[in-house]
């Protein structure tokens, strides 16, 4: 790969991003050795041309522009998110490409780095994590408090199929509206599918317009992994160079939808085709960059939201009926609005200095409809009982702007057991849900794995997903 520009500098570290995770500590070891290896370099050369190799150990300035044969190219990053998807699911012999790179194993002449395992936001759930990694914050900080919830300022509901820019114009900055702004859109952003990307800002006279990414794509859950390949790189292989987005996120939902469906069991013969196929659509984005001879400018990242944990259907102690703690209209007039989604029940009250007496009401329901021993597994809380690591409501003692988004009472199960809705969520066989607290429940975890120039060869501790915001944003070269 020839630089057009010969200078190839190494970025700064932006200590507003640094922080103490084993993730940020590893990035700044790293820029400490180049740094140094630089320094004897020029040391050694006195007034020899300082002309350096775009090698896989370093990180090039976006201003550098390289030419692949036949187009001119600046550095690609590609972000790849599988939803539910954790670590347990890598096998040899049903995704050996991802237990290639898992293990350090690969036949590219590339670096991989590998995290044993990612550690997911709480609640575990798509649209929360997902807006933790591209805007760095934890769902309390950034709005997307749950997939579902009340939000009393516009006085609606936020689900995953909500648009809504109101809502959505309230959370915080996701990495695209940073980039194009800092770049004054000359770093352009595409988005396939990533949730919450596609949001439509035009209405909102207070929104830019690098609010939504330059390039998006509306979600569609039966989309061929063949089709999603090809819309990427119908991006990647734009003719001019300024068009071109330097910075591609996409999001595959199939293994998720399968997971809610019938669980993960890897004896499953329906679910090893399913990671198999995500395993080759892996394979062949490499290989496509590989054939386009881009893979040595282009970093490349595959992680999860959150994973998956199993609920024995058949096992009638497994769930509770989120109804039957609520009977006839007796509870009408004091809540306002209530949604649950597997280990989790948020109720928010007309009036909210109830809460006490209608907590210790949900707790003596439980007891009287499931049992002593039932009932334990399901814990009825205040939203300011959280626990400070879970890193929720007030867990830093401080108020958040998203507050008011959280429920007043909750009811949260344990790993393994769930709350469900009488009519349409009840059935036989095992089902697969999240939204676990992951210190509580380690199927929750997530996975990382990164190649390309910016990265080392070698498996770092775990480290919280927010820290995929930080970088992106070394990858990006434009702050």
């Amino acid at each position: 790969m020839l630089p057009l520009e010969q200078g190839i500098d190494l970025e700064k570290n932006d200590q507003n991003h640094g922080g103490a995770s084993a993730l940020t500590a590893w990035l700044q070891w790293r820029k400490i050795v180049l740094y140094g290896m630089i320094a004897i370099i020029l040391l050694s050369c006195g007034k020899r041309s300082t002309r350096y190799d775009a090698g896989p150990r370093e990180i090039v300035n976006r201003s550098n522009t390289f030419f692949n044969g036949t187009h001119e190219f600046k550095t690609l990053t590609i972000l790849i998110s599988i939803d539910g998807f954790p670590p347990r699911l890598i096998d040899e012999n049903y995704t050996p490409f991802l237990y290639s790179l898992r293990n350090l194993q690969s036949s590219y002449d590339i670096n991989i780095t590998t995290a044993q395992y990612m550690i997911p936001s709480f609640p575990t759930q798509t649209f929360p994590n997902h807006w933790s990694m591209v805007t760095g914050k934890y769902p309390i900080e950034h709005g997307i408090i749950s997939n579902i919830f009340w939000d009393n300022a516009t006085k609606s509901e936020f689900q995953p199929n909500n648009l809504d820019p109101r809502i959505w114009s309230n959370a915080a900055d996701p990495i695209w509206q940073l980039l194009q702004t800092q770049s004054q859109n000359e770093y352009k952003v595409a988005t396939h599918m990533w949730p919450g990307s596609d949001v439509v800002y035009n209405d909102c006279e207070e929104m830019p317009r690098e609010r939504m990414p330059f390039y998006f794509d509306k979600f569609n859950q039966w989309e061929p992994l063949d089709e999603k390949l090809s819309q990427i790189f119908q991006y990647v292989d734009m003719p001019r160079l300024t068009d071109r987005p330097e910075l591609i996120l996409s999001y595959i939902p199939n293994v998720d939808w399968y997971g809610h469906n019938f669980g993960y069991d890897l004896r499953d013969r329906r679910l090893q085709e399913v990671i198999g196929e995500v395993d080759g659509f892996c394979h062949e984005l490499i290989e496509g960059l590989q054939r386009r001879n881009l893979l040595a400018l282009s970093n490349v990242m595959f992680v999860s939201d959150h994973g998956m944990s199993n609920v024995d259907m058949n096992n009638a102690g497994n769930v509770v009926i989120w109804e039957r703690l609520f009977p006839g209209d007796a509870m009408s007039k004091f809540v306002a609005h209530i949604y649950n989604e597997g280990p989790m029940m948020m109720i928010y009250l007309e009036d909210p200095r109830d809460k006490r007496w209608i907590r210790d009401l949900i707790q003596l329901k439980l007891r009287q409809v499931y049992g002593d021993e039932i009932s334990s597994k399901f814990h009825v809380i205040l939203r300011e009982d959280f626990e400070p690591d879970w890193k929720y409501f007030r867990y830093d003692d401080k108020p958040h702007t998203y507050d008011g988004r959280v429920g007043d009472i909750w009811v949260l199960a344990d790993a393994h057991y769930a709350i469900l809705k009488e009519t349409g969520d009840v059935r036989a066989g095992v089902m697969g849900t999240h939204g676990y607290n992951f210190a509580n429940c380690s199927d929750m975890a997530s996975m990382f794995i990164g190649m390309g120039p910016m990265f080392s060869k070698g498996v770092i501790p775990p480290f919280e997903n927010t820290e995929i915001y930080k970088l992106l944003i070394e990858a990006s070269g434009v702050v």
